[in-house]
């Protein structure tokens, strides 16, 4: 599999925020520069449309959103520029870099500690129509690195499920009977 962009989405335990709040904190990281290995442009808000992509953190390597879909509040990390090695090692990567946002976006002062994400499901999307086609071919050659990944994050307790249809990106849904802490899956 060459395909490169990658999305993966942590889910938040609550939405209790208002659209445009995490707007002055994306505003910060970019100030600061405060993403490792990101170097982070600007800032979009689209808190106006239900079920969006919320705000947009954009970077030249990759997008990060609050974002809505399913009416469920995350964090969407989408990766748009190559990474080295399998796919396998590029899933790997964008996972924990999701990961890491997950837990800077927890310690955000301006949250006041407010923001909690779940671990027990992980999205993981395939956003290349090009080089992962939706057709059940892409699921075959990705499903078993997916399930490497998850595993390494919680054991053989992951449920995976596959989709994907003509009109949808191929999307992999990990669940897992753990919930451990952001830190532990970082440290896995």
């Amino acid at each position: 599999m060459e395909v490169f962009k990658i999305a993966v989405k942590i889910f938040a335990s609550a939405d209790d925020f208002p659209p445009d709040q995490f707007v002055p904190i994306f505003h910060h990281w970019i100030q600061n520069q405060s993403v490792e290995g990101h170097q982070l442009i600007d800032v979009a808000d689209y808190g106006h449309v239900a079920s969006g992509p919320g705000t947009v953190l954009v970077s030249s390597e990759a997008n990060f959103y609050t974002d809505r879909a399913e009416q469920r509040l995350g964090l969407l990390y989408s990766r748009k520029l190559p990474l080295p090695g399998s796919f396998q090692d590029r899933l790997r990567a964008v996972v924990r870099e999701a990961l890491k946002a997950a837990a800077k976006l927890e310690s955000e002062p301006l949250l006041n500690g407010k923001l909690k994400f779940k671990t027990d499901e992980l999205l993981v999307r395939l956003n290349d129509r090009l080089l992962a086609p939706p057709n059940e071919q892409t699921v075959s050659a990705a499903i078993e690195d997916v399930r490497m990944v998850a595993e390494s994050l919680y054991g053989k307790t992951v449920q995976i499920e596959s989709r994907c249809t003509p009109l949808t990106l191929v999307e992999f849904r990990v669940r897992s009977t753990q919930n451990p802490p952001l830190a532990m899956l970082l440290a896995r």
